[in-house]
């Protein structure tokens, strides 16, 4: 039996090619950016950036910190599942009914989604309107 699994919430290894990373630009503006592997949904990959996202503001001593720029670089592949009989030859097999059984090609577009966005960090009477809360986004997170 094959299984597969979400992406965990963990640093983002080259080797794996998942997860996430953070990049500094100045003080107050940082790079956060998450990989999922192709069973991770893009809500679950925007719920592990907003959590990167707060994370890096806790880490700096900022309580606040708003999204100012943001990409979804989101990748598809074509799995392709060769049919049976896998051959060019003309091969009849009957089923019970006495139609011939066969289990055609499928072509599947499968998405690998990335999020890549700057945020900007504030202190706790420096935040805009629209600035998230690190503290409720850490307490709400359901990860």
């Amino acid at each position: 039996m094959i299984t597969s699994c979400a992406t965990k919430y963990k640093p983002m290894k080259k080797s794996e090619g998942y997860g996430y990373a953070d990049e500094k630009i100045n003080d107050l503006v940082y790079k956060i950016t998450f990989q999922g592997n192709s069973k991770t949904s893009d809500e679950k990959i925007y719920q592990y950036f907003m959590r990167r996202s707060a994370e890096v503001a806790l880490l700096h001593h900022f309580q606040y910190f708003t999204i100012i720029e943001s990409q979804d670089l989101t990748k598809y592949t074509t799995v392709v599942s060769e049919g049976s009989p896998a051959t060019k030859a003309r091969v009849t097999v009957l089923a019970h009914s006495g139609e011939p059984f066969f289990t055609p090609t499928e072509y599947k577009t499968v998405p690998k989604y990335i999020l890549v966005g700057k945020i900007q960090l504030f202190k706790e009477g420096e935040q805009p309107k629209n600035a998230y809360s690190v503290e409720t986004i850490l307490k709400n997170e359901k990860l």
